[in-house]
């Protein structure tokens, strides 16, 4: 079991992988935070949610690009040490206020084969993008793929859109045009049954409306 000190960081060590739980980063691409797990020995070590992996075998990895941080962890030897920090109380019912009525985990399925990076399964974020829930893709990728919402009056720069949409896309390209698919939707989350996404189709050049298949897990 997991020891915390006075500022709530906790040490939890593993002897073998996979480790059994999955990690996203914050929307500066920097960082790595727990989203799930999927291994109940994990909790009964006393893994929380959210938690940022600030050390992995004593090194420091805070404000880290994640990338680089998954690169530590799948080259660090075993018996492999992770340091974690809680995250900020004076955020927390902030955060669960914006994500206790939306899926942890979406699956997208059915894109068109030249807009495969649409499929796959996508991990809620730690932090709202534009004020909405938004996704990550699970994959390896360095320029990870995120769900998010992109409204009229884009926050950024206050640019005017002619609609609300919801866009799947670089993060590099966040707030863009530039997507591999987009719907347009003010829904808190994109999953209507009935819902025709626009997909791109690069061999094409032409978006394709398609109809996906979309899953909601809760965990």
């Amino acid at each position: 079991m997991a020891e915390a000190d006075h500022r709530g960081v906790y040490e939890i060590t593993w002897r073998e992988k996979p480790l059994g739980f999955s990690i996203v980063m914050d929307t500066s691409g920097k960082n790595a935070y727990v989203s799930s797990i999927q291994r109940a020995p994990n909790v009964q070590k006393g893994l929380k949610l959210a938690a940022q992996i600030i050390k992995v075998n004593g090194v420091g990895v805070k404000d880290m690009m994640h990338s680089d941080i998954l690169t530590k962890i799948k080259q660090a030897k075993l018996p492999m040490t992770l340091t974690f920090q809680p995250r900020s109380f004076a955020n927390e019912s902030d955060i669960e206020d914006k994500n206790k009525n939306v899926p942890r985990r979406l699956e997208f399925k059915n894109a068109p084969d030249d807009c495969n990076h649409v499929n796959g399964e996508f991990e809620l974020l730690i932090k709202p993008i534009n004020g909405r829930a938004a996704w990550q893709r699970k994959d390896d990728e360095k320029d990870p793929i995120l769900l998010w919402f992109w409204p009229k009056i884009d926050p950024e720069n206050a640019q005017l859109l002619k609609r609300d949409l919801w866009m799947i896309g670089r993060r590099s390209r966040l707030n863009n045009q530039d997507a591999y698919a987009c719907l347009d939707s003010s829904a808190e989350v994109p999953t209507a049954k009935d819902a025709v996404w626009k997909c791109y189709e690069k061999a094409k050049k032409s978006w394709k409306n398609t109809k996906l298949t979309i899953m909601q897990h809760s965990i």
